[in-house]
């Protein structure tokens, strides 16, 4: 952060503060070159922001999601009041972002307060690329890609990390009236409403929540072939994303694919693991 202002600084430094809330791997490691980092920051901090209003806020969250795109434009130009926003402000400035992606993030959480349930799988699909795979282009915009190619392998990562993250949250979500397992595949493994409230989970539920898990995993796979595609360090920290989902998806089928009798949570040591494996890999070495 050596150009920027000491006032810019510190508003980038705020956005640092939001990492502390991320739970499962660290969003913004060592990978990403130093330069990088602030603005990796600023998205994240906008990112946690506007899920924190979609999901924890207790006042009316459609007004706060609405005030919250307010900001986000007045950001776009150059007028934004908050910390967070004037930080954004300065990583859309350099790196030339496109309002598309924040404003599909901002209707993912919309949904989420008039939505509850998908019928299908392609509906959820739908959800996910508003409300994941902006992330991924984000990212790759960061390091100048802007190509279809990188753009839909990343998308497949990013549906695979967001369909990992509903199974670990499962509980979660259904505690707070919301439920994204597509009502198509309850209905094929013979799961009602009544048997996800049950304690301990069915063996169906168990069977269905082993589908779900074995096709984030194929997502999550189907975007692997980005991380030869992209810059060494860039490479890493895709890794330790994709390696860091399939950790979670483990440690659902390590509790017998049921997420319901607790959070499935992956240890410090599996952490410390994935980093290891993406820092001594024959992919991390390659020039």
């Amino acid at each position: 952060m050596g150009a920027m202002s000491q006032a810019r600084q510190a508003d980038f430094l705020r956005c640092r503060e939001q990492l502390k809330h991320y739970e499962n791997f660290n969003v913004v490691s060592y990978f990403v070159p130093g330069r990088l980092r602030p603005h990796f920051w600023a998205i994240y901090a906008f990112c946690r922001g506007v899920d924190d209003l979609g999901d924890e806020y207790s006042g009316d969250r459609l007004a706060a999601l609405q005030a919250f795109e307010e900001e986000l434009r007045r950001a776009f130009e150059n007028q934004a009041r908050t910390p967070e926003f004037r930080a954004l402000a300065e990583t859309i400035r350099l790196f030339h972002l496109p309002i598309e992606d924040f404003l599909a993030l901002i209707e993912a959480n919309r949904r989420d307060q008039v939505r509850s349930r998908y019928l299908t799988f392609d509906d959820l699909l739908e959800y996910c690329r508003h409300s994941a795979d902006p992330v991924g282009h984000l990212v790759l915009a960061l390091f100048g890609f802007r190509d279809d190619e990188r753009r839909r392998l990343a998308d497949a990562v990013s549906t695979g990390l967001q369909l990992t993250n509903f199974w670990q949250d499962l509980d979660r979500d259904l505690a707070a009236g919301r439920c994204y397992l597509p009502e198509e595949d309850c209905h094929r493994f013979g799961v009602s409403a009544s048997a996800l409230k049950m304690r301990p989970s069915s063996e169906a539920v168990r069977q269905l929540i082993a589908f779900e898990v074995d096709r984030a995993e194929v997502w999550l796979k189907r975007g692997a072939r980005l991380e030869t595609m992209v810059p060494r360090r860039l490479a890493w920290q895709l890794k330790l994303y994709r390696l860091g989902g399939q950790a979670i998806l483990n440690a659902i089928r390590a509790q017998g694919c049921d997420p319901l009798a607790g959070r499935p949570e992956v240890s410090r040591a599996a952490k410390l693991g994935i980093v290891w494996r993406v820092w001594f890999s024959g992919e991390a070495s390659r020039p």
